[in-house]
């Protein structure tokens, strides 16, 4: 090789080493920038819309948490109280095409959102793992589920300890039998056994629907909308049990109806009466009335020991905006919910029951049997939340039909025909 050929040869080698040399450096950096989160893309600015009904002290933490572990997300928060000024607001901006990014979804408004298509389908998501079947069962239509519920509540019957032993009672009753003995003994003691102001589907009668049909029959809510059974079927021998104990033995009477729901947990506070039906919300105004009162929650006990069921609902769930310009961000939001702090965060704001696997809440003492035996374990019913249409019109009737039967007027069949009737009217509108 001649000498001028060896050294164009070399100066060409040299080019190529560093032309590739500055290649890899690109390949590093892009690499560089991957691994950081994105770059670009995660550094891109995005205002994320949240629409719910909590309010912003509740939101704050849970909020605070998720901006901080995204500082390029900064959250437009809006609000409006449950329920019907929140399902206005929320239609409202939907049918106006300005719903925000991320709302919630409620039992009330589940089926309006779900078949409009407002609601982006979430079930692959894997956070979506950490929901109870129990809570995917509200927001799941045709195996989708349209939303992330992180909260539940429990509701059962809150007991006085001290009246209970009074008549030498120290265990909660485990059948229906011990339950309806444990009430005429308080009767006969002078003690007020059990308040209820038939003013809404009794917490009661859910459980022994739930212990005595669903127990047998996990689909027949759905059958009863598909027109394959009927509230005869179902709720009759429930309603007659009910009946028998409650009304025949003079356990609730007519004279209650018309009680508040304020006066009915004040004169339990006090020592008034021995039992209500309440939920998590009764626990302030219980001990602000009476700090020293000893009570807790039981489940409502089945025919047999081992067939108690509680009331109860999980809590509402975040939705993502099918037609959200930032579903990125809003699917990353939903997800800080499920994650160990971001529960923490909405504990700590809402004071809310956890209900993921694997997260234990801070339950008030008289709950955590509630909580543990009934919530977690899904061991609870609430008609109107399993019932997938006409909740109020049907809710509505029974609340008028127990009426009448509190005052004499009519039979337990009485009131399965008149709710067999109304959801015939209903369907056929």
């Amino acid at each position: 090789m001649r000498k001028s050929s060896y050294m164009l040869l070399v100066v060409m080698m040299a080019v190529t080493l560093i032309l590739s040399a500055c290649g890899g450096n690109g390949n590093n950096e892009n690499q560089a920038g991957s691994a950081n989160g994105g770059g670009a893309e995660a550094d891109k600015k995005v205002k994320l819309s949240l629409l719910s009904w909590n309010n912003e002290t509740e939101m704050k933490p849970v909020m605070d948490g998720f901006t901080a572990k995204y500082p390029n997300i900064t959250i437009d928060f809006q609000t409006a109280p449950p329920v019907k000024d929140y399902i206005s607001k929320l239609q409202t901006m939907l049918l106006s095409n300005s719903a925000t990014d991320v709302f919630i979804m409620a039992a009330e408004n589940r089926n309006e959102l779900i078949d409009g298509g407002y609601a982006l389908d979430l079930t692959d998501q894997p956070f979506m793992a950490k929901m109870t079947d129990a809570s995917k069962g509200m927001f799941t239509r045709e195996g989708k589920t349209y939303a992330f519920s992180q909260a539940g509540w429990v509701g059962g019957i809150y007991y006085n300890k001290e009246l209970f032993a009074k008549v030498g009672v120290t265990t909660e009753p485990t059948t229906w039998q011990e339950f309806i003995d444990l009430c005429i003994k308080l009767k006969d003691a002078g003690i007020v056994p059990l308040y209820d102001n038939a003013g809404d589907i009794s917490t009661i009668q859910g459980a022994l629907v739930a212990s005595l049909t669903l127990s047998a029959d996990p689909e027949y809510d759905n059958k009863l909308f598909a027109g394959e059974t009927t509230f005869a079927e179902g709720w009759a021998k429930p309603l007659q049990l009910w009946k028998e104990g409650m009304i025949d033995n003079k356990i609730i009477t007519s004279s209650m109806i018309g009680l508040t729901g304020d006066q009915i947990v004040n004169e339990f506070a006090v020592g008034n009466v021995a039992m209500i039906q309440g939920g998590p919300w009764n626990i302030p105004a219980i001990e602000k009335a009476n700090p020293d009162l000893q009570f807790s929650m039981m489940a409502i006990p089945g025919i047999e020991a081992g067939q108690e069921y509680y009331a109860g609902a999980p809590n509402v769930g975040f939705a993502v905006n099918s037609k959200s310009k930032n579903q990125d961000a809003a699917i990353k939001f939903v997800e800080y919910l499920s994650t160990p702090e971001g529960l923490e965060q909405f504990e700590k704001g809402t004071g809310q029951i956890i209900t993921i696997d694997g997260y234990e809440s801070k339950v008030h003492p008289a709950l955590e049997k509630a909580y543990k035996e009934g919530l977690l374990a899904g061991k609870f019913y609430l008609p109107m939340v399993s019932w997938p249409r006409h909740q109020e019109a049907l809710r509505n009737q029974l609340v008028v039909s127990v009426q009448d039967l509190l005052v004499g007027k009519g039979t337990t069949d009485d009131v399965t025909k008149a709710l067999d009737q109304k959801l015939k009217e209903m369907e056929s509108k």
